[in-house]
C-alpha cells in the first residue's frame, strides 16, 4: 500500500526536521523544506497528499504557497500552522482552502488525528 506523502514546510529547520522524523518513525513519507519556493518546487516534483504549511516565512509566506497549491491542485490538503493565532489570519488561510489550523507549538497527538483526517478512509 502506498504511504501518505507529507510536505512540511516551515523556516524554523528544527521544526521540520523535528515533524520529518516523527512522521516518518509512524509511517508517513515525509519531506521537509523551510521556504515556499522550495515547497512550490516540491510540489511541482512530486505532489504531496498533505502539506503542513507554516503562515510566517521571509520571501514567499504561507498564505501564497496556499493559494498557488489550491490553484494547482485542490486535493491536496493542507494544515496551516502559526505561532500567531489571529482570527483573522485563520478565516483567511480557512478562505483561501487551507484544510485545518494548528496552534504552535503543536501537540504532535492531535497533529496526527488532523494528518488522519485528511487522508481517504481506506488508508486511516
Amino acid at each position: 500500500m502506498e504511504q501518505i506523502r507529507v510536505l512540511v514546510v516551515d523556516d524554523e529547520l528544527f521544526v521540520g526536521e523535528l515533524l520529518k522524523e516523527y512522521l516518518s518513525i509512524i509511517g508517513y513519507e515525509v519531506a521537509a523544506v523551510s521556504n515556499g519556493e522550495d515547497a512550490i518546487s516540491a510540489i511541482q516534483q512530486t505532489p504531496p497528499h498533505i502539506v503542513i504549511l507554516d503562515i510566517r516565512m521571509p520571501g514567499m509566506g504561507g498564505m501564497e504557497v496556499l493559494k498557488s497549491i489550491k490553484e494547482k491542485n485542490k486535493a491536496i490538503g493542507v494544515i496551516m500552522l502559526s505561532a500567531y493565532g489571529d482570527p483573522e489570519t485563520v478565516n483567511e488561510a480557512l478562505r483561501l482552502g487551507a484544510d485545518h489550523y494548528l496552534q504552535k507549538p503543536m501537540n504532535l497527538k492531535h497533529l496526527v488525528e488532523t494528518l488522519k483526517s485528511l487522508q481517504p478512509p481506506e488508508k486511516r
